[in-house]
């Protein structure tokens, strides 16, 4: 040993003069459990139909409500970015006839944005985010 010595009690006070009751230890619970994609998205869709009891859905898949909710706000949160049907406009007339520039024009609500097409992605997300805040 390492010199440190320990001791464990070996009594147990209870109230009243009685015995202890029986105790049942019980383990921790497992690992966290990975779901495959398809499986969670299978069962959050499931939760999405008009009439479905979250609870239910839950207890059928071995989950807590808790965790349901939170895979919604997830996949609710990632329809919000996505992309929206595009409407495209007949071609008018050049601006000039020196410019080619191909410039995307985004109406949303009151506001209207025109993007060349020399923008980069990340560029254009970051507008929009910023809209989203405005509005």
């Amino acid at each position: 040993m390492s010199g440190i010595e320990t001791t464990f009690e070996t009594t147990f006070e209870s109230k009243g003069g009685r015995r202890p009751q029986r105790m049942d230890v019980i383990p921790a619970g497992a690992a966290r459990r990975m779901w495959a994609p398809d499986a969670k998205a299978r069962i959050v869709e499931e939760s999405f139909v008009a009439g479905a009891n979250i609870a239910a859905i839950a207890r059928a898949n071995d989950l807590l409500p808790q965790q349901l909710y939170a895979w919604r706000h997830t996949v609710l949160k990632a329809r919000e970015m996505a992309f929206v049907p595009v409407v495209v406009d007949e071609p008018g007339p050049p601006l000039s006839s020196v410019s080619t520039v191909a410039e995307v024009i985004i109406h949303a609500g009151t506001m209207t944005i025109h993007v060349p097409d020399n923008v980069t992605v990340a560029h254009i997300e970051r507008v929009l985010t910023a809209m989203r805040q405005m509005t």
